[in-house]
């Protein structure tokens, strides 16, 4: 269960480091608002995760006695994870604006629907969250324990990272050069690339018809 549940938290950190427009408007966000804001809109982005991640476990398990679909979504799990890796590959860097600190009063449900809504209505996402289920239910061939250990690994991941980059943001701003963006970017692709492969290979051994 150890083995499974550090799966979790590696994916848990490759997706935490995804430079995608979910972190830095978490990041900005909590420049600009203050550490409340970025943490209320950490939850929401947290909440986006976990549904979609129960809405493709179901899914997934709908068609996990037919190898006809189980190959196809193999191939599919496995071009999504693909296409992110590749995208991670090539992403030009994006750079933050200084801006001060809003004191300002807000709303915990509003600053919540806008990290869930702004990691909800990314397609990708739901398309990544597709490709890592069929990864760990299909290739790594996991039970419902460790499927339920390895997602609470990695949510338990991006919440302790979110919060931190919250935390941090102010030092984070310095710190997210555009040469340390693009070594970020090539780790995480070339990690997800690989874990495609896998899927693949899976798809292909044991779904030969």
């Amino acid at each position: 269960m150890l083995a499974v549940i550090s799966k979790g938290i590696l994916f848990g950190l490759l997706l935490a480091v995804m430079l995608g427009p979910v972190f830095f408007a978490l990041i900005q966000n909590s420049i600009i608002k203050g550490f409340k804001v970025g943490i209320y809109m950490a939850i929401g982005i947290a909440v986006a995760d976990t549904s979609y991640i129960f809405l493709m476990y179901f899914g997934v398990r709908l068609f996990q006695n037919n190898d006809v679909v189980s190959f196809w979504m193999g191939v599919l799990g496995g071009l999504i994870i693909l296409i992110s890796g590749i995208l991670s590959l090539r992403k030009k860097t994006i750079h933050l604006e200084s801006q001060e600190v809003n004191t300002q009063r807000t709303n915990f449900f509003k600053q919540f629907a806008k990290g869930f809504i702004l990691n909800g209505i990314n397609p990708f996402v739901l398309l990544y969250w597709l490709g890592v289920m069929t990864l760990v239910t299909k290739s790594y061939g996991y039970t419902q324990t460790e499927v339920i250990v390895f997602f609470s690994g990695i949510i338990g991941t991006l919440i302790i990272t979110d919060f931190s980059k919250v935390a941090l943001s102010h030092r984070l701003r310095t710190w997210v050069t555009p040469k340390r963006l693009n070594v970020l970017n090539k780790i995480v692709g070339v990690a997800l690339i690989l874990f495609s492969f896998r899927l693949f290979y899976h798809a292909v051994e044991h779904y030969n018809f």
